[in-house]
This record gives C-alpha cells, structure tokens and sequence, in this order.
C-alpha cells in the first residue's frame, strides 16, 4: 500500500497545477490565468503545485499527506490518496478476487489425481484341501504394484498457464479500477475548485453590490441621486445574493461528491479543496498518433483483454490434451501360493470411443476467437477514445488560452467606470452593465478552465496512465517494498 501512496499523485501527474505566484500578483500575465484561493493552506497539507511540464512526462512527487482531520482543507495529493486507499468500490474489488497467487500455485502443482497408487495384496494363511490327508498349507499369496498416472498432454502445464492468465486479467481489472477512481477523483476535485471560483466571483458581485448599495443610500438622502437608481441597485442586490445561495449550493453538492468518491462522507461539507486552479504554463498541442501507440501499451483494459485471450488459448491447448489419454503405468510383482514369483509391469489406458473430446476443443476455439475479436475491439476503442481526447484537449487548451487575461484588462476599464460613477460622471446602468460583463468574462474564464480540466482527465483515461504501470513494476526501496502491488507482468 506504500507504493499506491505515491502512486496516487502519478496517475494524475497531469494535474494541471502550478507554482503559487506572488500573494501582490493575484491575475499571472502568462498564457492562462490564475486564481488565488481564498482559503489558506492548513498546516501539514502542502499547496497543490505542477508535477508535470506536459501531458505525457510524468514524474512521481513524493508521497502525498494524510488528509486533515480538522476538515479545512484538502489538496489534490491527498484527495487521490484517499480515493486509491477508502474509496469503498475500489477497497471491495481489491479484496475480493476470485483469482489469488495461491490459486495460480495450485494450479502449477500436480493434482491430486496424479498422485502415484500402492496395490498391496498379501495372503499368508493358503491352504488347500487334500482328500484322505487334510488340508495342506501353501505359501503365502503376495501382489504388489506401483501405478502411476502419466499425463501425456501437459494438461497440468496448461491449467497453470489458465490460472496463471485468470489472475493477470483480475490484477489488471484491480489497476483499471484504481486508475479510474483516480481520475474521477481529479474530476470531483477539479470541479470543486470550479465551484469555489465561482462562488467567490459571485461574493465579489454581491460585495460590489452592497458598497453600491449604501454608496446610494448615502447619496440619496443628499438628493445627489433619483429614487430610481436606488431601487435599481436594490433589485440587483437581491439578485445576487441569491445567485451566491445558488452557487454556495453547487460548491457544497461538489464538495459532497468529492468526499463521498475519497470515502469520507462525514467531511463533506467542510473540508475544502487547496490549491490553484490552473493549468501548467506552455502546454504544447499532441500529437495523437505517438498517444495511440503509448495507450496501446498502457490501457489496463487492453492488458486485461491479452490476459483473457492468453487464457482461451491456453484452454484449447488444454482441450487438445485431455483428448490423448493418460495412461497408468507402473512395475507389478506376484508370488502365487506355489512358490512362483511373477515380475512386469501394468499399462491401463481409457478408450476414447464414446467421447474423444472434439466438441469441447471447437467450444474453446470458439471461445478463443471471440477473447481475440474483444481484444482487437478494446483496441479499436482506445484509438477512437485517444483521437477524441486529444481533440478535445487541443481545443480546450486554446479555448483556456483564449479566455486568458480579458478579464484583467476588462478589470482595468471597470474601475475606471467606478471611479467616474463616484465623480457624478457615469449613470448607474452603465456601471452594473460594466460590472456584469467583467464577471461574465471571469466565469467564462473558469468555465474554459474547468472544461480544459475534464478534458485533461478524458485524456488521462484514454492513456491508461502510463506511468502508473511503470511505478507498479519499478521496485521502491524501504521497509514497504515488499508489500507493495504485485502486477501481471510480475506473476
């Protein structure tokens, strides 16, 4: 389970976060914006920072923190270690394989069937009758023999191989499981921070509004203004107060999918998500046809996939070798009551006259055929799933890049507006349509921001996480090396 502690973090490598700017630059003049949290960092839980310079280099960070107890605040290392350890789907699927290493072991021992037999025979008390004399005492009757099954067609060679490839498939649907349960937790994480950002543009607005409002009221009774305008404000004000109840309510339905994915449904209403919400700086267009060719070699379900056709093959070959049968074979000695002794040997072999085990070799044939047809459609699937994503991800990152610093520049004129509104020099309405389009331009920010996000994660699961597969088979110093996933390619 150490091992999965810093795999949390790798499968997500990608998560599009970045270092913190200075607290005296809140808006990046790079090519996407940033957004300073509100809340602040609880202690012991670090910052969630940029792990990655693009989508396909991943590095491992250190092992992520537990998660606070106090419910403050919860980074994105520790969202996803919390989702690989307490996620209740993931833990049930882990711990309920039908196809464990003990049953691979059996299946490479002889069964039982094989064992060699003892025929023991042994007569001392022989007499016979003789007329007129008694009865005579002969030597005592004795037959021993050694049989031994022999299989002839590997069969035990091939049931290895079955459950060999059975316990691959399960290890690799435990690896899918987890990587997916990672990636939704990205996505709940993500799209919490979403929430947070757009709560906090809608406490802004009501804040503006509340200043306008008593800035109003104070000119009013200065008869500096007309009774309209007052009402206009009071009817925005009451309107975006209830947009901040809206969005409260969003951001506290996100928090709330988010721990319920981690497993921790009873912090679901007050720990926050830590960090940034932000892409890392720079991302380059990918190309799709080098990310086919890493998603053919890393998707679980595609290894999973082999692993059930390794398995059909290996039960026709199986059904191949039950059709030769298996003799026994084995050394015999007699001795009768006359004193003569008897050496040889003993063959006993079944005749396959009434079932030479032809239909079972086509049904698994036929069974093969169709594991080899669901293979070449899990890879069919992830080559039209990675074109989509990166599609998708090419154009949300432009869309991010787009959308990138209109607000601050908007920002700018908005204040300007402010301050002529202040010196009798702008009406009302022209103020609150300013304002408005400024926090329009912020939320379509966001909204470009979170889209870019989900289509980070679509691309992280049409990937398969790559990196993810290489830590499982990469072997981690410490006392928890040992205890650390076994892989299929491993067994």
């Amino acid at each position: 389970m150490h091992a999965l502690t810093a795999l949390t973090v790798l499968v997500l490598g990608a998560a599009a976060q970045a270092d913190s700017p200075p607290a005296d630059n809140a808006a990046s003049s790079g090519p996407h914006a940033r957004i300073i949290p509100r809340t602040s960092a609880a202690p012991g839980d670090l910052p969630v920072r940029r792990t990655q310079f693009d989508m396909t280099t991943l590095t491992i960070p250190a092992p992520a923190p537990p998660i606070v107890e106090d419910g403050r605040s919860i980074s994105l290392q520790a969202a996803l270690y919390g989702a690989i350890t307490g996620n209740p789907d993931v833990v049930t699927l882990r711990n309920s394989n039908i196809a464990t290493p003990e049953s691979v072991e059996v299946a490479r021992r002889f069964p039982t069937t094989l064992n060699p037999t003892l025929w023991v025979d042994v007569r001392p008390f022989v007499t016979e009758r003789n007329p007129g004399f008694g009865m005579n005492h002969k030597d005592a009757f004795m037959y021993f023999s050694y049989r031994q099954p022999l299989e002839l067609g590997h069969q035990t060679t091939h049931r290895y191989h079955i459950a060999k490839a059975a316990y691959n498939q399960q290890q690799w649907i435990v690896v899918q499981a987890e990587m997916l349960a990672m990636v939704q937790t990205y996505r709940f994480f993500q799209t919490a921070a979403y929430r947070r950002e757009k709560l906090r543009v809608a406490e802004q607005l009501a804040d503006f509004n509340d200043r306008l409002l008593q800035s109003l009221n104070r000119r009013l009774e200065a008869n500096q203004v007309q009774a309209a305008d007052v009402v206009l404000a009071e009817v925005e004000n009451k309107a975006t107060r209830q947009q901040v109840e809206v969005a409260r309510q969003d951001y506290a339905n996100a928090l709330t999918d988010l721990h319920n994915q981690i497993g921790t449904p009873e912090t679901a209403g007050t720990a926050q998500p830590l960090g940034q919400f932000v892409l890392p700086n720079n991302i380059p267009p990918l190309d799709d046809q080098s990310l086919v060719r890493l998603a053919l070699q890393s998707r679980p379900e595609i290894h999973a996939a082999r692993a059930a056709a390794a398995g059909a093959c290996a039960a026709v070959k199986l059904a191949k070798g039950d059709r030769i049968p298996t003799p026994v074979v084995g050394p015999l000695y007699q001795r009768n009551e006359q004193g003569t002794q008897f050496f040889g040997f003993t063959y006993i072999t079944p005749l396959p006259f009434l079932n030479n085990g032809k239909p079972l070799v086509v049904q698994r044939e036929a069974d093969y055929r169709r594991a080899l047809v669901a293979l070449q459609q899990a890879e069919q699937r992830t080559t039209t799933q990675v074109k989509a994503a990166v599609a998708k991800w090419n154009g949300a990152n432009r869309l991010v890049s787009q959308t990138s610093g209109l607000a601050d520049t908007l920002k700018v004129q908005v204040d300007r507006l402010e301050q002529l509104f202040d010196a009798n020099q702008a009406d009302l309405t022209k103020l609150l349509q300013a304002r408005q389009r400024l926090i329009q331009l912020e939320n379509a920010q966001l909204d470009a921001l979170w889209q870019a996000t989900q289509s980070q994660a679509d691309l992280l699961t049409a990937l398969g996480a790559p990196s993810l597969l290489v830590a499982l088979n990469e072997p981690r110093p410490g006392p928890d090396a040992g205890t650390r996933p076994t892989t299929p390619e491993g067994n």
